[in-house]
């Protein structure tokens, strides 16, 4: 059934006046995928320029992810623990904080950061659990399991990103051998990389 024309014309109506309130609001929002990339989404106009204006702990986590994106990971780590000095509860810091020491190679202290943050920052341990996983399908894929193996011993079978993480090495491991040892119908299953 198409939509009636005045629903449409409603609809574009709000879209509309949405766009240009989230324009005037002056706000700038990073988006962070789990890949050491950034996506910024900046208000057009002068509006911008407010939000440069920041002061306090926004102005300091502002400046860590910078040295973050500048692949700077004891200086960013250095700045996250300041931005959270300012503010505890600012979950920005605490995801920069735990991932810049992820990038340091301390995975083990990541992690434990995210746990310790679970009950007022859930995301923390998510993300870190999500980028080990997309690592050890990253070593997978190219062949490299006791790469693989040796990076995941850094996190606990806990949760259901880093069980299936460890079932993926696991996996792999078994196929392996049983390829070595020579058992025909054995060839690596291609959904470890692709899942």
């Amino acid at each position: 059934m198409p939509i009636p024309y005045f629903v449409l014309t409603f609809l574009v109506l709000i879209y509309v006046s949405s766009v240009s309130t989230a324009r005037a609001s002056g706000e700038t929002r990073e988006f962070r995928p789990l890949e050491a990339t950034k996506v910024s989404i900046h208000p057009s106009g002068d509006a911008s320029l407010a939000a440069d204006d920041s002061s306090g702990a926004d102005a300091i986590v502002h400046a860590a992810w910078n040295q973050f994106d500048a692949k700077d990971w004891k200086g960013a780590t250095d700045t996250f623990v300041s931005a959270l000095k300012a503010d505890p509860d600012c979950r920005e810091a605490a995801e920069g904080l735990a991932m810049s020491i992820y990038h340091t190679g301390d995975f083990t202290s990541a992690y434990r950061l995210g746990e310790e943050l679970k009950v007022v920052m859930p995301n923390v341990r998510r993300i870190v659990a999500e980028t080990a996983l997309s690592k050890v399908r990253g070593l997978i894929a190219k062949g490299e399991f006791a790469s693989a193996r040796a990076f995941l011993s850094h996190f606990p079978a806990t949760g259901p990103t880093l069980v299936y993480a460890h079932n993926l090495v696991q996996t792999a491991d078994t196929l392996t051998a049983s390829v070595e040892n020579g058992e025909e119908g054995s060839s690596p299953d291609e959904s470890l990389v692709r899942n």
